[in-house]
């Protein structure tokens, strides 16, 4: 009869311990794996008015980090910021786009700017909208001026020069 308490008790402390342990690997597992990507995104204003660019974050969706809130940008002159994306399982990110839509002015005009990351059978990255005064956008090394441009880095410069007329 002792030996069935003992072997009683040795179970039953594995059962309660081993739990605890795999819990605690688990916690040390999931701050292991923030999964993101980390852009540069740098706005260039080639407009030759006197009118600055400004550039308000309107909204976001999964993003850990989305920028300045607003940026002002001179004639001639350029400004970066820093874009991370969140892909994490536990925030309902995984596979779900990514993105940043901002309202751009210069003077009367204005319009929506939106850089986005998603996924449709692999990752892709583009800039959307602004189509009249985005002169040019590169992700990476390749146009991604209204252009989804597939690819998986961990780390993606941008640039956007905007050209007001």
């Amino acid at each position: 009869m002792k030996i069935i308490n003992i072997l009683f008790c040795a179970a039953l402390y594995c059962l309660l311990i081993s739990p605890v342990r795999a819990d605690e690997k688990m916690v040390n597992a999931e701050k292991q794996q923030i999964l993101s990507a980390d852009y540069n995104m740098e706005f260039k204003n080639y407009s030759s008015s006197v009118n600055d660019i400004v550039i308000a974050k309107r909204s976001t969706d999964c993003m850990y980090d989305s920028g300045a809130d607003q940026i002002r940008i001179e004639p001639g002159n350029q400004q970066s910021t820093h874009l991370q994306d969140n892909d994490n399982l536990f925030s309902a990110c995984t596979l779900r786009p990514k993105w940043v839509e901002w309202a751009v002015s210069s003077g009367s005009m204005s319009c929506a700017l939106r850089f986005e990351r998603g996924f449709d059978g692999g990752w892709y990255t583009v800039i959307k909208g602004c189509p009249d005064i985005v002169k040019s956008a590169t992700c990476g090394d390749a146009d991604c001026n209204q252009n989804n441009v597939y690819g998986s880095s961990s780390y993606m410069d941008i640039r956007v020069e905007l050209l007001i007329q």
